[in-house]
Order: C-alpha cells, then structure tokens, then sequence
C-alpha cells in the first residue's frame, strides 16, 4: 500500500463521494482511508455508509458517534441536531453497528489517523500552529490525518517550529525528519470557501501529499435536502462552501 486516497467528512453526500472515489480510481489509489463523520448533514446517510464499508479504513467522527447514540448532541447546533435525529430513524441496526464499531484513532502503516485531533478524538480543532504542535506531542507518527475542520491543509513542524500548510502548492514533498498533521478537507460539506469536494493522495513511495478538488452536481443534492425535510440552511451552505 503506497498510494492512498485520504478523505473525510462525507456528511451523507453521496454525489460528491461518487465523484471522488471515482478521481482516486483514476489516479490509481491502491485504498482509501477516511478521517471521520461518514453521516450528518447529508440525505444519504445509509447509502455512503454501504459504500464505504469494505472498501475503506478509517475512524469514527463526532457526527458518526451521535448517529449511533454515543455522543450527546446538546452541543450541536439546531440544523445539525435535526439532522442527526432524521439520520436516526433512517439508519439500519447494521449501519449503527457498523459507526459503532469504528475507533477513535487508528495507527496503521507508520501513520495516524483521527477526526478531530490526538487530544479530543471526537470534538478537538486543529486549527492553529499552537494547537498543532500540543497534537503532535501526544503522537509517535511523522505522518498523522485528521479532518473535522472541513478546511483542506494541516501543518507541518521542523522541531518546534510548526506552520500551516496550504494545500494551493497541489503537491507537497514529505520531508524526512519532518512532522506532518495532513487534512484532506471535506467530501460533502467543503467550509474554505470552495464548493467543490475535498480530497488528497499520499504517496508513501513518491514521499508526497497532493491536494485535489473536484466538481459534483451540488444542485441535486441541495433538492434531495430539502425534498427529505432536512433544514434549508444545509442545502444553501453547499454552493458557498462555507
């Protein structure tokens, strides 16, 4: 395993997931490990889940973990409360099996991935130099994935000296000794300012990390929200990527 697709936050939106997998084929991922929160937000709760499982790695996010009744929603915000009570009635006793089975963070092939960060698995942002730097502390990996921020890039530490990454260089050299937190944005709910979905490729062999968008109909899935009654504001924030 060499080249590997690296996704997160699909949020139930099937077309953009489509559309991803189908550009990591292409470009010849050899699997696809994802960074958390397969569910909230979207209309396709059940169908993104079959679509993974079997045929992905990956880590449960905060989202995945209230679907499956293992995390309050007290702090969610109103549309994404709504959200996960309709993914609730929707979702199979296998499809809250399966989200329950995930880990919080799983270390395989010299690298780390979690949702939000090392600290705070399921609710922790990593979002700053400083945040960064406390996350790699708690982590023996150079090359660790995260998502949760829906914000494509990461940071990158040469000793304590921790700075962002921006994922507009397209293709970044991993250096050795260097320390890495890669964020490959977000499948189905993309909050930098672009619509389009979020994904990236490492390249152990290559020693590389490219960040790529791609286009998908975000018009039909703004209709199948709003045609299963799911809150409006969560149709509208797709076009603006925000």
């Amino acid at each position: 395993m060499t080249r590997i697709g690296i996704i997160s936050d699909i949020h139930g939106n099937l077309p953009a997931l489509e559309a991803v997998l189908s550009a990591l084929n292409a470009e010849g991922a050899e699997t696809v490990i994802f960074c958390g929160d397969l569910v909230g937000y979207g209309p396709w709760p059940g169908e993104v889940i079959a679509r993974m499982q079997g045929s992905s790695i990956g880590v449960q996010g905060n989202h995945d973990a209230a679907a499956c009744g293992a995390l309050p929603t007290n702090h969610f915000t109103p549309a994404a409360r709504a959200a996960i009570d309709w993914i609730r009635s929707r979702l199979s006793a296998a499809d809250i099996a399966y989200l329950s089975s995930l880990p919080l963070t799983r270390e395989m092939e010299g690298m780390t991935v979690v949702h939000g960060s090392p600290r705070g698995p399921l609710w922790e942002y990593i979002l700053d130099p400083w945040t960064a730097a406390e996350s790699l502390s708690l982590l023996s990996t150079d090359i660790n994935l995260f998502g949760h921020s829906h914000i494509q890039g990461g940071f990158v530490a040469d000793g304590e000296k921790v700075e962002p990454i921006d994922p507009r260089a397209g293709t970044i050299e991993l250096v050795p000794g260097l320390r890495y937190l890669i964020n490959p944005g977000s499948v189905g709910q993309p909050r930098d300012g672009d619509p389009r979905a979020a994904y990236a490729i490492l390249d152990l062999k290559q020693g590389t990390i490219a960040y790529h968008r791609i286009s998908y109909d975000i018009s039909a899935v703004q209709r199948e929200i709003i045609r299963v009654g799911l809150p409006r504001e969560l149709a509208d924030r797709l076009s603006v990527g925000r």
